[in-house]
């Protein structure tokens, strides 16, 4: 009885396929009357921005080819006698990490040495390459003559001096924290 339906199956299938191809009077419609209507005009290009070159004095201006050098921040001394507000001390040698923004160093870690003292691990990264350097409470970091108050398994809290434009200095409590890495490296 099964090969008898299939047959019939076959050929009422073939006969619905058929008929679904019948005429697409509306998509030739619509082909035609696209045809007919006029073409839209593109829209206009915008106005190119005039470019003005800029003269080079190689006298006076810096080589493009040169990597720019950091800038001299001149101190202005306030007519105050420098007992009567807060200044950094600017005899004392620089360290090697007050190069560096804080915004380009990372706490990487912390160790303790033999007499229990804690220190930190320091990475200025691609900023100079310095790699773990390592430093203690008294050290100081950072362009603003930042010394480093307190080490924790966390974080190095550190005092800044920060201008205020008449000469003197206020002390500006920063925190550098430990910074934690996604990668299993």
């Amino acid at each position: 009885m099964n090969r008898r339906l299939l047959p019939v199956i076959v050929l009422s299938l073939s006969a619905l396929a058929l008929a679904g191809c019948g005429s697409n009077d509306d998509l030739e419609a619509y082909i035609k009357n696209s045809y007919n209507q006029p073409a839209q005009p593109p829209e206009p290009l915008p106005e190119p921005v005039k470019f003005e070159a800029m003269p080079f004095e190689p006298q006076t201006d810096r080589s493009p080819f040169a990597l720019p050098k950091p800038e001299n921040i001149v101190v202005q001394r306030s007519a105050k006698k420098d007992g009567d507000c807060l200044q950094p001390d600017t005899t004392r040698p620089k360290d090697l990490l007050e190069q560096y923004s804080l915004d380009n160093l990372s706490m990487r870690g912390t160790f303790k040495d033999a007499n229990g003292q804690l220190w930190a691990l320091i990475n200025a990264g691609s900023s100079g390459g310095l790699e773990h350097q390592k430093v203690r409470v008294g050290n100081y970091l950072g362009l603003n003559n930042g010394k480093i108050t307190a080490i924790t398994p966390n974080a190095i809290e550190i005092e800044e001096y920060i201008g205020k434009g008449d000469g003197c200095y206020e002390l500006k409590p920063t925190v550098l924290e430990l910074a934690v890495s996604n990668s299993l490296n």
